[in-house]
């Protein structure tokens, strides 16, 4: 019986970090215009291979069993069966249920492992899911710096002082507004982040 207790704790720490309520008074925010240069277009036979050639090989399998191997072992046939997959996800506007599913694993960090704080959780999602999602990914827009390749900090603060430097040379003001969200995703209302996005 304790065991059972211990799943049902885990399940109770893991819902109440990643599910915090809202804020009562939620501040009115509206949400962001979104006039991006994205293509929406179904995802091409080409996004999908470069896509496959970027997973990585040898990480855990999500609840579908799928390892990244399958898919890599005759990426051209892979290529043509998610492409057709991928299409219909796409005109449909649905994902598969399956992708829906993850197992969450929990990895020790330090200090008193009888508590549930000092262990971070991780979750194995489906391999294909995550090509899908990696396809959108590498449409994002130019401007996207953060999670990235090939978008250092670097690059940021140079684009961020040329900025700076053309404000006081035009003699314009500049608001700039940094935010750190490290450690915070636990208690950040992300609805409401969402419309800042």
């Amino acid at each position: 019986m304790e065991i059972q207790q211990q799943r049902n704790r885990w399940v109770e720490y893991f819902e109440e970090l990643l599910n915090r309520p809202a804020l009562m008074n939620s501040p009115d925010i509206e949400a962001a215009h979104t006039d991006l240069p994205i293509d929406v277009s179904p995802p091409t036979t080409e996004e999908i291979r470069m896509t496959i050639r970027q997973i990585k090989r040898g990480k855990a399998a999500g609840p579908d069993n799928i390892p990244a191997e399958a898919l890599k072992s005759d990426i051209e046939v892979t290529t043509n069966m998610l492409h057709i997959l991928f299409k219909k996800i796409w005109e449909e506007e649905q994902v598969l249920m399956d992708w829906k599913e993850r197992h969450h694993i929990k990895i020790p960090k330090k200090g008193n492992l009888s508590k549930c704080e000092n262990y971070r959780g991780i979750t194995l999602l489906s391999v294909p899911g995550k090509v899908f999602n990696r396809v959108l990914l590498n449409r994002d827009r130019d401007q996207q710096a953060g999670f990235r390749k090939h978008r250092s900090c670097t690059d940021q603060i140079v684009t961020i002082r040329i900025i700076i430097e053309q404000s006081i040379e035009w003699n314009s003001s500049l608001y700039i507004n940094f935010i750190d969200y490290e450690k915070a995703f636990d208690s950040v209302d992300r609805r409401t982040l969402w419309k800042l996005h």
